[in-house]
C-alpha cells in the first residue's frame, strides 16, 4: 500500500530536487509533518538537506511574527477593557462567556469577516428588521436593551483588543492568521522560501484560502490534496468532499493532484461491531489488534478514539505480544485521580451554607458529603497511611478516619472550618484542606501547600505516576500563579475553579513511544494526511462521530450563516472527510459502536456506517461488509443458590440459647417470625448497619423526638409520684414548640428545622403532639399517674428443650407504665398509624398462626408486655407501684396498649387474647405455653433458618443487599 505521503513524498522529491532544500512545506498538524518528514527519507535515494516541514498553524504563526497569547491571558486582558465599557461588568458572570466570545473573536478574523457589517447587524435596528417589521418604534424591554447594549461594547472591545495586542506584538490564534492574509501580498514577494508546497488541506477557513489563492497567484505555491470519487461526484449529498468539491471548482487550478478512485474499486473488508457497552470496546480492539497481528507480524494498525476517555480502557487491554506502539494523544489531565482530588476540595468550598448563627453572626459551613467525599479520597487515605508509618507523629495516627466517624456518630450535616481543624487536631493537612479561602491567593497557598503533602508521600515510591500528576498540576498552579494578581482582579472561588478547569482540560499526560511504530493510538484529528491498512475505530456512534450540533458561539445561528462563519455544518463536513479519507486505502476496516441501552456511551449507530452499509458497500463489490455484533463468552459458570440456608448444628444452637437468655424481645420475636435470616444476621452474626449522616429526619428518628418530648413533660411527674392533672396539661401546651425544637436540634445535631422538609416534619411533631395533650386534657384518663418512663420489663421463664432446661429472658422496653384509675397499663408509642383491626386475632388461628403469621406483629408485642406485667405484679409488684401506692393492688386490671400519634383519635388500642378462654388456663399459664412452643421451634435443629418468601418485609432490611432481594 502506497500511503497519501508517500505519494506526495515521491512527487515532491522528483519535482523539486533541485532546490528541495528550499521549500517550505505545510501539512494540517505537527504529526502529519513528521510522517511526511519520514515518507521523505524513504523517498530519497542520497542524502539531502531536509526543506522546512510545518503543521499549519505553526507556519502562520512564524510567519505573523507575534506571540500568540494564552486563552486566560486574553480573556484577563479582555476583561479589563470590557469594564472600561462597562464599569458594572461581573467578573463572574463574564468568566462563563469571556471565553466563547474570544472563540467568537478567532472565528471572525480567520473567516475575513468584514466586523464593520458584521457588528451593524448585530445592531438593534438591523436585528428588529431580521426579526419582524411591526415591533419597529416599539419601546424595547430592559432585557432587549442591555442585550443590545452588549453588543456595542463588545464591538468596541474588539478594536480595543486588536490595537492593545497589536502595539505589543501580541495576538490570539484569529488574529495572526488574518495579519498573515492582510500581509500575504508581501510575503509571497519575500526570498525566504522558492516554494509553498500546502499537503492534504481540507476545511480551509478564509484566510488560509487567501494565502495560498494569493501564493498560487505569484507561482510561489503548489497545493496537493487527496480526494476520491466517491464524495467529489458532482450533485453528490456526501458532505465528506463538501470543502474539496469548492475548491475544485473554484480555484482553477492547472492540475488537480490527487482524486483517485479507490473507495468504490478498492477491496476492503469492513467490520461493525456492536459492543454492550463503552469500555468493553477497549477489550476488543486490543482482541482485534492481536488477531490483526497474528496474521501479520508487521501489520500497520491505527486504532482510533473519538471519545478520548477510551484512552485507559484501550491501553489495559493491549495484548503483551505488541511491546511497541505509540500513543500520539496523550492522557487527558482531567481523568486523572489528582484532578478528582482538586474538584472534590472546590466542592467542599463551594457547597456550603451560611448559616446565622445564635451569637449573631454569620458563619460559613461545609456540606458533609463533600467533606467524607474529599477525606475518602485515595491520595488522602495514602497521606493518613503514611503518616500511620512515621512514629514520632503517633498523635495524627488514624486522623482522617477519627474525624469521618466523628461526623457521622454527631450526625453533623453541616460542619464549620473550625470544627473541622479541631477534629483533626490542627493537622497541616486539615489546615491546607479546610481553611477558608478569601480569595485567589489563599487558593494558590492552599494547592501548593497540598502539592507539597502528596510529593512528600510519593516521593518514597520511585516511578510512581502520582509523581508525575503532581509535577505536572505543580506547573499548572504555577501558570495561574503567574498570570493573576489577586489583589487586583478579585477573582472569586468559582472564577478560579474555571480557569483551572480549562488548564485542566487542555492539558496532556503525554506517553513516550516510538513515534513511526506500526501501532498507532490516536484522536480523530490526528488521522489527517496518514494511511493505515488496519483501521479499528471506536465509539462509531452518533454525538462523538460526528460530534454533537453544539451552537457554541455569542453570535446567532443566522449571523453565522450570513457572514460565513463556521456552523456545526461545516464541522460535520471536515469530520465526515477525516473519517472516508481514512477508509481510502485501509484493507480492513473495524467500526465499533456502543448498542442502544441505558448505559454510558450508548446511542444511535453512526450515520457513516449507515452511508457505507447502505450507499458504498452496495457500489463498491469488492467490498466485504459485515454487521456483527460483540458476544461475552463466559469460560466458567457459578451455580448461583437464591435461598440462604443455615443449618443450626452444635455451634448456632449454642449461640441461639445464649442470645434467648440475654433476652427475648417483642421486636427479636417478630423479626425471627419475619425473617428467620434476618434474625440470625442481626442477632447471631452481629452485622451493623453502616452508620450514615442524615440530613432529612428519618421516620425512626422523628419518633425518637415525638417520645423524648413525652418523657420530657412526664419525667418530672414519675420522679414526684404526684399525678398528670388539666393544668399541667395546659402548661405542657404552652411549652411545646420550644421543647419540640430543643429535642430535634439534640436528636439531628447538624439538620436544622428552620428549612426544607425538616421544617415541615418539626410542624408535624408539633402537630400530632399538641393533638395528643388537647385529647389528654379533657379525658377521664386525669388524673394520671406515671409510674415508670423508657425502662426495661423482663421476667424469666424456664423453658425445657429435650434434656436442657433453658431460662429465656421475656424482656420489653416499655415507652411508658402508668396508672389511671385501677387500670395499669404498660403503653407502646407508634408514631405511624396503627387501627385496632390490626390487634384483633381470631380465636381459631391462636394454634397455628399466632407465633408465624406476621400479620400479628403489633398484638405480639401487647401480649408480651403483658405477660411481663403479670409476672411482675405476681413477683415484685413494688418495683412498678411506687407511684400507685393508693391502690389495692389486688384491685388493679394490667393491660397494655398502644398510642398511635396518627389515629389518636381512637385513644389508647388494646387486644384480646382469646387463648385464655380456649385453653381453660390463666393468662400467664396460657402465655407460657404458647412462648415456650414458639422457643422449641426456635431451637429446633430439623428447621434451619432461611430467606422469608415475603418481599414486604425485604423492603426496608438491612440485610437484602446479602439476599439480592
Amino acid at each position: 500500500m502506497q500511503t497519501f505521503l508517500e505519494l506526495t513524498a515521491k512527487y515532491v522529491y522528483e519535482k523539486y530536487k533541485e532546490n528541495i532544500s528550499e521549500l517550505c512545506i505545510i501539512l494540517p498538524s505537527r504529526r502529519a509533518s513528521f510522517f511526511f518528514k519520514n515518507a521523505l527519507a524513504q523517498a530519497v535515494p542520497e542524502p539531502i538537506w531536509s526543506p522546512e516541514v510545518f503543521g499549519m498553524e505553526d507556519f502562520i504563526t512564524r510567519l505573523a511574527k507575534t506571540d500568540v497569547l494564552e486563552p486566560i491571558n486574553l480573556q484577563l486582558e479582555l476583561y479589563d477593557l470590557m469594564r472600561e465599557q462597562d464599569p458594572t461588568l461581573d467578573f463572574d458572570q463574564f468568566v462563563t462567556w469571556g471565553g466563547t466570545l474570544l472563540a467568537d473573536f478567532s472565528r471572525i478574523d480567520q473567516n475575513m469577516v468584514d466586523t464593520g457589517k458584521l457588528f451593524e447587524y448585530l445592531s438593534e435596528a438591523k436585528a428588529l428588521e431580521r426579526w419582524d417589521p411591526k415591533y419597529l418604534g416599539k419601546e424595547l424591554s430592559p432585557t432587549m436593551k442591555k442585550y443590545f447594549s452588549l453588543w456595542d461594547n463588545i464591538e468596541k472591545t474588539y478594536h480595543n483588543l486588536r490595537k492593545r495586542l497589536l502595539k505589543n506584538k501580541q495576538a490570539y490564534t484569529g488574529m495572526a492568521f488574518r495579519k498573515v492574509a492582510n500581509d500575504i501580498e508581501s510575503i509571497a514577494k519575500e526570498p525566504g522560501c522558492a516554494q509553498y508546497i500546502f499537503i492534504g488541506l481540507n476545511a480551509l477557513t478564509s484566510s488560509e484560502e487567501k494565502i495560498i489563492k494569493t501564493l498560487l497567484k505569484h507561482d510561489k505555491a503548489e497545493v496537493l490534496f487527496d480526494s476520491d470519487d466517491f464524495y467529489m461526484e458532482e450533485g453528490t449529498p456526501n458532505r465528506a468532499g463538501s470543502f474539496l468539491r469548492k475548491y475544485k471548482s473554484g480555484w482553477k487550478l492547472p492540475e488537480w493532484r490527487w482524486q483517485q478512485n479507490l473507495l468504490l474499486t478498492d477491496e476492503k473488508e469492513i467490520n461493525v461491531i456492536g459492543v454492550a457497552n463503552a469500555s468493553m470496546q477497549g477489550k476488543l480492539a486490543g482482541q482485534l489488534l492481536q488477531e490483526i497481528r497474528q496474521q501479520d507480524k508487521h501489520a500497520q494498525v491505527a486504532i482510533i478514539m473519538p471519545d478520548e476517555t477510551l484512552l485507559l480502557p484501550v491501553l489495559h487491554s493491549i495484548p503483551d505480544e505488541v511491546p511497541n506502539y505509540n500513543v500520539t494523544m496523550g492522557l487527558s489531565f482531567k481523568g486523572t485521580p489528582l484532578a478528582n482530588l482538586i474538584d472534590l476540595l472546590f466542592d467542599v468550598h463551594l457547597t456550603g451554607v451560611t448559616q446565622l448563627q445564635e451569637s449573631g453572626y454569620k458563619v460559613y459551613q461545609y456540606h458533609h458529603l463533600s467533606v467524607t467525599k474529599l477525606l475518602t479520597h485515595p491520595f488522602i487515605r495514602r497521606y493518613e497511611l503514611y503518616l500511620n508509618e512515621q512514629p514520632e507523629q503517633v498523635k495524627f495516627h488514624g486522623f482522617v478516619q477519627k474525624v469521618l466517624d466523628k461526623i457521622v456518630q454527631d450526625n453533623r450535616v453541616l460542619i464549620t472550618a473550625n470544627d473541622l481543624l479541631e477534629m483533626g487536631n490542627h493537622q497541616p493537612l486539615f489546615e491546607t484542606l479546610f481553611k477558608s479561602w478569601r480569595d485567589c491567593d489563599d487558593i494558590i497557598a492552599s494547592l501548593y501547600s497540598l502539592i507539597d503533602m502528596l510529593r512528600e508521600v510519593y516521593s518514597h515510591q520511585p516511578n510512581t505516576i502520582e509523581t508525575e500528576y503532581l509535577y505536572i498540576f505543580y506547573t499548572i498552579v504555577k501558570r495561574l500563579d503567574t498570570i493573576f494578581d489577586c489583589r487586583e482582579q478579585k477573582i472569586s472561588v468559582r472564577s478560579f475553579r474555571k480557569f483551572l478547569n480549562e488548564l485542566i482540560a487542555s492539558t496532556r499526560l503525554p506517553f513516550s513511544g516510538e513515534p513511526i511504530s506500526e501501532v498507532q493510538i490516536m484522536g480523530m484529528l490526528e488521522t489527517r494526511a496518514l494511511d493505515f491498512e488496519n483501521v479499528i475505530i471506536l465509539s462509531v456512534n452518533e454525538n462523538t462521530l460526528p460530534a454533537p450540533k453544539r451552537h457554541e458561539s455569542l453570535m446567532p445561528y443566522d449571523v453565522l450563516k450570513q457572514f460565513g462563519l463556521p456552523t456545526y455544518a461545516e464541522t460535520e463536513g471536515a469530520m465526515a472527510y477525516n473519517f472516508y479519507r481514512l477508509l481510502q486505502r485501509a484493507k480492513r476496516v473495524n467500526l465499533l459502536y456502543v448498542l442502544p441501552s441505558d448505559t454510558y456511551g450508548s446511542g444511535e449507530k453512526s450515520r457513516f456506517i449507515l452511508q457505507l452499509q447502505n450507499d458504498l458497500a452496495l457500489r463498491n463489490p469488492n467490498i466485504r461488509f459485515r454487521d456483527l455484533t460483540a458476544a461475552v463468552n463466559q469460560k466458567q459458570t457459578k451455580k448461583y443458590d437464591e435461598d440462604i440456608v443455615i443449618q443450626k448444628d452444635e455451634q448456632t444452637l449454642e449461640q441461639l440459647k445464649k442470645e434467648l437468655q440475654r433476652g427475648l424481645y417483642p421486636s427479636h420475636l417478630n423479626m425471627y417470625i419475619n425473617c428467620s435470616l434476618q434474625y440470625y444476621f442481626s442477632r447471631i452474626a452481629k452485622l451493623k448497619e453502616i452508620d450514615e449522616v442524615e440530613e432529612q429526619l428519618g421516620a425512626d428518628q422523628f419518633g425518637t423526638i415525638v417520645h423524648q418530648v413525652l418523657e420530657d413533660f412526664f419525667r418530672p411527674f414519675e420522679q414526684s409520684g404526684k399525678p398528670i392533672e388539666k393544668p399541667h396539661v395546659e402548661q405542657m401546651l404552652e411549652q411545646l414548640p420550644k421543647q419540640v425544637e430543643l429535642e430535634f436540634r439534640k436528636v439531628t445535631r447538624g439538620a436544622t428545622p428552620e428549612r426544607g422538609m425538616n421544617y415541615l416534619l418539626f410542624k408535624v411533631a408539633v402537630q400530632v403532639l399538641e393533638k395528643y395533650l388537647d385529647k389528654l386534657k379533657d379525658s377521664d384518663e386525669l388524673p394520671l399517674y406515671v409510674l415508670r418512663l423508657e425502662e426495661q420489663m423482663e421476667a424469666i421463664l424456664p423453658v425445657q428443650v429435650g434434656d436442657e432446661l433453658i431460662p429465656v429472658k421475656v424482656a420489653g422496653k416499655a415507652d411508658r407504665i402508668d396508672l389511671t384509675g385501677h387500670d395499669l397499663r404498660v403503653i407502646d408509642y407508634k408514631t405511624g398509624k396503627v387501627e385496632q383491626n390490626q390487634l384483633r386475632i381470631k380465636p381459631e388461628e391462636v394454634e397455628l398462626h399466632f407465633t408465624t403469621d406476621p400479620k400479628y406483629d403489633k398484638a405480639r408485642q401487647l401480649w408480651l408486655y403483658e405477660y411481663i406485667l403479670h409476672r411482675t405484679l405476681q413477683q415484685n409488684p413494688e418495683t412498678i407501684l411506687r407511684n400507685g401506692q393508693h391502690v389495692d393492688p389486688r384491685s388493679i386490671n394490667p393491660k397494655s396498649g398502644i398510642l398511635s400519634f396518627r389515629n389518636l383519635d381512637a385513644g389508647v388500642l388494646s387486644s384480646e387474647f382469646p387463648f385464655v378462654a380456649s385453653s381453660g388456663k390463666d393468662f400467664v399459664e396460657a402465655s407460657e405455653e404458647i412462648l415456650s412452643n414458639f422457643v422449641r421451634r426456635l431451637l429446633d435443629p430439623e428447621e434451619p433458618i432461611h430467606k422469608t418468601n415475603d418481599l414486604d418485609v425485604c423492603q426496608y432490611c438491612p440485610y437484602r443487599g446479602i439476599c439480592a432481594r
